[in-house]
């Protein structure tokens, strides 16, 4: 199952044509997945899915109502359109509705490749088999999980605007754990392209990880010096985009509100080796021809695709931004509302995030470290301060202390309660940047990183 941009437009107009609303948004979403799932050094699952997503929202005199369903027949759709507009009835009048987008101009991203779309279990059975071999191979627990995925979006409203846009994705991550269970390593990585996925030099990665994290030694919680490797940091900035909306800025409710009043864009905050920016073009994490609905990291377009086009910034088209220059931060997103309201140009929130780095690798980092820990990777993350950026959560799958900048031994895990604007103004070192998650990012050496509490975790 596939579409094409026609097939999509006369499915979305077809829609349309049932609305007797001042306005009517239809968003689409076919997407066409499989996956190989392995555990205990044995494959357990594989499998495929394909989920179809239609989301009709009817609009009028500051009032809204949003119906979801997967059936194409014509008396369902039509019943869809009806039943958005009896909600949109008795909803209540929103203070913050804002008109639906005009025909829009798209740039073109490529971000579909064939290999990924076609690919089955055939063609995930050789990452598979790496990771069961070097599981085997070093007497390790091996589990993971492979997937492919390829996915047709489009966007359509009765002012004439239409959007299209095809993706594929694949992902493949691998957790080795040693017999006696106190050894833990992991690796993964997201791709648009499967051949890009080297599953052999992964699996060998979490191995070796698992293997030098044996019996930790016990090391007390405080601040260290840290280097995190690039999906530490992928991990810890996950929830970043958050952070910057000019409208909880000039609210006071964020780290880059200004005392007074208005926030601190033109402000030098961090230092001078931090440049966030995001490029939906950008090949490594390419985004989706238009803005999505609020902030996150999940997909380079930005955001979430099913909230409403005229809810945030859904609609208008991707562009580059910068986020953050040579410390001083250059730019927050202001959704279609708050730039009313302020007079000022609507701007989308970042999708995923490319942050700039040095040169060298992680093995750079760590041998002109005096003392410090190397963390693998960060989980369980929450935000618990927005006015701080404070976040907490947990380290896993490894961590060694690091002295005269060599590795001597790994360490329990911990706690850590810490902030990325404290990161980003302690940064020392960045390795060159990688693809990490959906992002493309540095190892980050940094220093007075706060670790709060030891963890029992593996």
């Amino acid at each position: 199952m596939s579409w094409t941009a026609d097939e999509a437009k006369k499915l979305a107009q077809r829609i349309l044509s049932y609305s007797k609303a001042d306005e009517c948004e239809v968003t689409l979403q076919l997407n066409d997945s499989s996956h190989t799932r392995f555990a205990a050094n044995e494959v357990m699952t594989s499998g495929s899915t394909r989920d179809l997503e239609i989301r009709i929202s009817s609009r009028g005199k500051g009032k809204s109502g949003t119906v979801l369903v997967n059936d194409t027949e014509a008396a369902a759709l039509e019943a869809a359109v009806r039943r958005s507009e009896a909600l949109m009835a008795v909803a209540p009048e929103s203070p913050e509705w804002v008109e639906g987008l005009g025909p829009q101009k798209y740039p073109p991203i490529e971000a579909f490749h064939e290999e990924t779309a076609n690919a089955g279990a055939e063609a995930r059975r050789g990452g598979v088999g790496a990771a069961l071999e070097a599981a085997r191979g070093g007497k390790l627990n091996g589990s993971g999980f492979f997937e492919t995925e390829a996915t047709w979006q489009a966007l359509a409203n009765k002012k004439g605007l239409f959007g299209f846009h095809r993706a594929t994705e694949a992902s493949y991550s691998t957790t080795m754990r040693t017999e006696d269970g106190t050894g833990s390593g992991w690796a993964g990585t997201i791709a648009p392209r499967i051949t890009d996925i080297r599953a052999k030099d992964l699996a060998a990665t979490a191995a070796k990880k698992a293997l030098s994290s044996v019996q930790p030694r016990d090391l007390a919680p405080g601040k260290y010096t840290v280097i995190l490797e690039p999906q530490a940091v992928a991990d810890f900035l996950g929830n970043l985009g958050f952070a910057f909306s000019a409208r909880a800025a000039d609210e006071g409710r964020s780290y880059f509100s200004k005392p007074g009043g208005g926030n601190r864009t033109g402000e030098k905050l961090f230092a001078d080796s931090v440049t966030l920016r995001s490029d939906p073009f950008d090949a490594r994490v390419p985004g989706r021809p238009w803005a999505g609905v609020g902030p996150g990291f999940g997909g380079g377009g930005g955001g979430g695709m099913f909230f409403g086009l005229a809810a945030l910034n859904q609609g208008l088209p991707a562009q580059r931004v910068t986020w953050i220059e040579k410390g001083v931060l250059k730019n927050l997103a202001t959704d279609r509302y708050w730039a009313q309201k302020t007079k000022s140009e609507p701007m989308p929130f970042p999708g995923s995030v490319i942050m700039d780095g040095g040169t060298g690798t992680v093995d750079d980092l760590v041998s002109s470290c005096a003392r410090g820990l190397l963390v693998t990777r960060f989980w369980y993350i929450r935000a618990t301060n927005p006015q701080t950026f404070q976040t907490t959560g947990l380290t896993r799958d490894g961590v060694w202390l690091v002295e005269e900048g060599k590795i001597v031994g790994p360490v329990n895990n911990f706690r850590f309660n810490e902030s990325p604007a404290n990161l980003f103004k302690n940064v020392e070192a960045l390795s060159a940047p990688v693809p990490a998650g959906r992002m493309v990012l540095p190892a980050i050496r940094a220093r007075e990183f706060t670790f709060s509490s030891k963890s029992d975790a593996v």
